[in-house]
């Protein structure tokens, strides 16, 4: 007779997990308006990069600085593994671009 479950208790206690694992659980539209933020922040930052490396006309000193800086940052917060593989996503992104550009312009000719 110890065993004898109080069913009304036991889904009272589910329903107020499944409410706290909801509330905590991040909402799309959150999700959605965190990227459009990271989105703008990152579309601004080249911009003024663009903009320095052409004022200044050096801009390899220019991506040299941003990418010092982007290798520092990212080592120390996520260490050297990660910051590897992120420049080495970069550099294949990079490299597709350059593949698909030279497919248009073959194209196009």
């Amino acid at each position: 007779m110890d065993n004898i479950l109080d069913l009304d208790l036991y889904r009272k206690r589910r329903s107020k997990e499944k409410r706290a694992k909801r509330k905590a659980r991040p909402r799309t539209a959150d999700i959605l308006m965190q990227a459009q933020t990271l989105e703008k922040l990152t579309l601004q930052i080249d911009n003024l990069l663009e903009d320095k490396a052409r004022d200044q006309a050096m801009p390899d000193a220019v991506a040299m600085a941003a990418g010092r800086y982007a290798a520092m940052h990212l080592y120390r917060k996520h260490g050297r593994a990660q910051t590897f593989t992120f420049f080495e996503d970069c550099i294949q992104t990079a490299e597709i671009c350059d593949d698909i550009l030279a497919q248009l312009d073959d194209e196009l000719v």
